[in-house]
């Protein structure tokens, strides 16, 4: 408490006896920063600790010891500073925009990766010019199925990637894969659909939504293929008999998805049923279509190879054990073999 130096006030209190008029101004300032020190103690948090040295820190350093101390300062992980806090400090906080260069999905320098595409080398001058956000990335075969992959079938993985994508003849984006029965052909198009569906040279999914058509005996099998190969990475919807209704709705909620992270991506579909509901799914987009047995088609007059060619999708890909017919390649939207 601040004593008055008006001498009114002076006067009164050395008539009453107070032995602190006595003293000199140095005496009671520094009794009242000791009391002022005092009543901040007594506001101090229990929780709070105080400052410590750093006592790893040796008492004379050069700039370069000095250097790497600080540098093995600056490595430590980050922990929330809670106690007791065992929550994930997550992938990305909310507001904040990831700056600089673009990662591949996969690492493309790997042991086995199967690359399918690879950015152009760029100079030092000309990456320094560079927009760093703009820069393509290695397209990388998700791992879980490149380590499974044979050597003809990584080479079929990558051809039909490259012309479903135009890299292989521009302006084209189908392609016909006629090999032999047991050379793996449905884990080849689910590697395809799985890339197309998560990278890019532009680091995003390619495609939205992919539908696979097949006989009707073939249907369940593609709906285990893909749950053996991606486990629970992706969920299919697999369709080939129900109410009309039913069947309707779900294509409904498929062909209606938005956005490059759909929750039921893929679509497998008897052909039958393809053609008995071909007018829900044409209200809508999809990134590849697959057809499966494409032999069966026969030709142009057929109404289930009307219903495809009439199909909004880019990307197509027909599926064979024989010979294709000149006709069946408007599916593909290709033109009649040379």
């Amino acid at each position: 408490m601040r004593r008055s130096l008006a001498p009114s006030q002076v006067a009164k209190r050395k008539q009453a006896g107070d032995p602190c008029e006595d003293e000199d101004w140095t005496c009671r300032t520094e009794k009242r920063r000791k009391s002022d020190a005092e009543v901040r103690e007594s506001h101090v948090s229990p929780f709070r600790k105080p400052l410590t040295q750093l006592n790893n820190r040796p008492a004379c350093m050069d700039g370069d010891k000095h250097e790497a101390f600080i540098r093995s300062i600056l490595s430590k992980p980050f922990k929330i500073p809670i106690p007791n806090y065992t929550g994930s400090l997550g992938i990305r906080a909310l507001g904040l925009k990831r700056a600089g260069v673009r990662k591949a999905l996969h690492d493309p320098f790997a042991e086995d990766a199967l690359v399918l595409y690879e950015p152009p080398i760029l100079s030092a001058h000309d990456l320094i010019k560079a927009e760093k956000e703009k820069l393509p990335v290695h397209v990388v075969v998700d791992p879980v199925l490149g380590k499974v992959l044979r050597p003809h079938q990584r080479e079929g993985v990558k051809f039909l990637w490259e012309c479903v994508t135009g890299r292989r003849i521009s302006e084209s984006y189908g392609c016909i894969m006629a090999d032999e029965m047991g050379l793996g052909k449905t884990l080849q198009c689910i590697a395809l659909m799985w890339t197309l569906l998560r990278q890019s040279p532009d680091a995003k999914p390619e495609i939205d939504k992919a539908i696979v058509v097949s006989p009707s005996s073939l249907v369940r099998n593609w709906y285990n293929e893909v749950g053996k190969w991606l486990g629970g990475r992706v969920t299919p919807v697999a369709i080939d008999g129900g109410s009309k209704d039913d069947i309707d709705r779900q294509l409904v909620n498929f062909i209606s998805q938005r956005g490059l992270r759909a929750p039921t991506p893929i679509l497998i579909i008897s052909y039958e049923t393809f053609r008995l509901h071909a007018e829900v799914l044409h209200k809508g987009k999809v990134g590849l279509v697959i057809c499966d047995e494409g032999h069966r088609l026969k030709n142009s007059d057929n109404q289930t190879y009307q219903a495809l060619n009439t199909m909004s999708a880019q990307r197509r890909v027909l599926i064979s054990g024989t010979p294709i017919q000149n006709d069946l390649l408007g599916i593909l939207q290709l033109g009649p073999l040379c």
